[in-house]
């Protein structure tokens, strides 16, 4: 399954972002970021969208910087070529990782336009996506922290077992280097939120 980030001016192209966000799903693409488009709260003009688990425009837009890291193509919105601050800057951090960045319509930007590209439909993106080249997954710190934390605890509790002698039974090296291995992946699981 793939994985999608989607970007655009909440203000300006909201029902145009949620309705590229269903379209996806409907094509079988996980949406990574926004999950669930409903505005439910504001910060001066920050918009927080339902998905938004915490009210903090900067752990929102990291988070949402993450999911661009680790998603198959952004899908950048702007219908009328209108890009803003953010969405300028995610174009730019999805370039920096090397994250594919289609769209509809080319923004009206000179320089945005030279990172961009352009697709005719989501579904040709999504086609685009399917064939461009694997990319290297880069490590993250998007997690789904309900259900990493439990399994974090109980390698955790395993690894203190075998570090404090309570357990004799062998070198607890091996066991501890795979606990630890197991730890990291539980780490790097993509969010559900």
């Amino acid at each position: 399954m793939l994985n999608a980030t989607v970007s655009g001016s909440f203000r300006r192209h909201m029902d145009a972002i949620t309705l590229a966000i269903h379209e996806l799903a409907a094509l079988n693409v996980r949406v990574l970021s926004p999950a669930d488009p409903r505005i439910v709260a504001y910060q001066g003009e920050f918009l927080f969208v339902a998905s938004d688990p915490i009210r903090s425009v900067r752990l929102v837009q990291d988070r949402h910087l993450e999911s661009i890291k680790v998603a198959n193509f952004l899908w950048l919105v702007c219908p009328d070529g209108y890009v803003g601050q953010s969405a300028s800057m995610e174009i730019g951090f999805a370039a920096a990782v090397g994250v594919p960045i289609f769209a509809a319509q080319l923004p009206t930007d000179l320089t945005l336009r030279q990172y961009v590209k352009l697709a005719p439909s989501l579904s040709a993106a999504v086609n685009m996506a399917r064939i461009s080249p694997n990319r290297r997954r880069p490590e993250g710190i998007l997690i789904d922290p309900c259900a990493s934390i439990e399994q974090a605890h109980v390698v955790l509790e395993r690894i203190a077992v075998l570090l404090t002698g309570t357990n004799n039974f062998g070198d607890p090296a091996e066991t501890v280097h795979r606990d630890v291995a197991n730890l990291n992946a539980v780490l790097a699981l993509p969010t559900c939120m």
